[in-house]
């Protein structure tokens, strides 16, 4: 397979969403040519040399003085003033000086819309850095509400998309999650898949998001199916891929709730398989079952732990599970002893052949203090 990188119309802002977004700092094109002065061209060329030599030091030393003497000659509230604060907000923010960098996107933000107006396909750029680099999750939130709705009024579904998962991508992992914010994940996906071929590698990317919703929201059908095509998509590459080995693992995990072992195990020998993984790969835990807490041990708050021997066969099952020592009493033994025989491995690997391995592991039994 060939993976497709989708080719978007000029008149879109995907390509400077993309720009920005994703840390490239050249907006050089954009700049007005009516700065002639010595010092600042040097400093912009030195600037422009520093980003194609990946030097981040260099980089922040060259936007800011960019800027600086940009400021003068264009001045203070001129748009070009604002282009060269964004490559220094883009710097500052590669450089790990995340609260400078967001102070100077939300100024940015301020001068495109004063310049451009709030709706326009201008504002994009800033508005969506500035939902991604406040610490203010509220901000983020209604930001990039802005965002989605400047995007649908352009009427370019694969920008919508791309605001959609710009936004999902942010938001999940924020207290703000909701409902809305899980369909902005679903909803790129149903764009994509109308919009772009199966093996494109956004589609993928948007698939593999969708699948993760659906497995968390325990729709496991879906979830199911669209795994599967995430990891028939990643197998044409020659290497593996982070989302391919995570498909895999999330799958050992769905079949072993589902008491589908069969299917699992296939898993579970093609994550040992995968690259980069050396052919002496150690066995990797997939799917660990949580031993009941006793009740009448819990009533008693009684704590203890239980280490356990066992063999991870050439499929990943435990076997020949036993006690080597423990804490707390026998229930505790008994209830390790049941959970581990459920738990799934990628084997161990030795000159590429899964073979059986030993493994030594210590379950802890502690109730937490209310």
């Amino acid at each position: 397979m060939k993976h497709k990188t989708f080719q978007f119309n000029s008149n879109t802002i995907t390509a400077n969403i993309k720009m920005c977004v994703y840390g490239s700092v050249l907006v050089s094109s954009m700049l007005s040519p009516m700065v002639q002065a010595d010092d600042f061209s040097s400093s912009y060329q030195a600037y422009q040399q520093a980003v194609a030599a990946n030097d981040s030091k260099q980089t922040l030393v060259f936007a800011q003085q960019a800027y600086d003497l940009g400021k003068v000659s264009f001045g203070e509230n001129h748009i070009d003033t604002a282009k060269l604060l964004m490559n220094l907000a883009n710097a500052q923010r590669n450089s790990g000086d995340k609260v400078s960098a967001s102070q100077n996107y939300n100024k940015v933000l301020a001068s495109y819309q004063a310049h451009y107006g709030d709706d326009n396909i201008e504002v994009l750029d800033p508005m969506l850095l500035a939902a991604e680099s406040t610490i203010n999750d509220k901000k983020a939130q209604a930001l990039f509400e802005d965002a989605i709705d400047v995007a649908k009024s352009l009427n370019d579904p694969l920008v919508i998309a791309e605001v959609y998962t710009a936004a999902f991508k942010h938001l999940y992992k924020t207290p703000e999650y909701n409902h809305t914010i899980k369909n902005y994940g679903l909803k790129a996906y149903d764009i994509y898949s109308q919009h772009l071929p199966e093996d494109a590698i956004i589609r993928v990317d948007a698939t593999y998001l969708a699948a993760s919703i659906q497995f968390a929201e325990k729709h496991y059908d879906t979830a199911e199916r669209l795994f599967l095509e995430v990891i028939k998509q990643y197998q044409a590459l020659d290497y593996s891929h982070p989302s391919e080995l995570h498909a895999h693992a999330v799958l050992v995990e769905l079949y072993e709730k589902q008491n589908n072992s069969q299917q699992a195990t296939a898993h579970c020998i093609a994550i040992g398989k995968m690259k980069p993984w050396s052919d002496d790969q150690d066995q990797v835990p997939l799917f660990r079952h949580h031993p009941n807490y006793p009740k009448s041990y819990a009533k008693d708050r009684k704590s203890g732990w239980v280490d356990m021997v066992f063999t991870i066969d050439a499929n990943g099952f435990v076997k020949s599970a036993s006690v080597l020592d423990s804490k707390g009493g026998k229930r505790f033994e008994k209830e390790s002893l049941e959970a581990i025989q459920k738990w799934r491995y990628a084997p161990k690997f030795v000159d590429g052949n899964p073979v059986e391995a030993e493994a030594k592991v210590r379950l802890d039994f502690t109730i937490a203090d209310s």
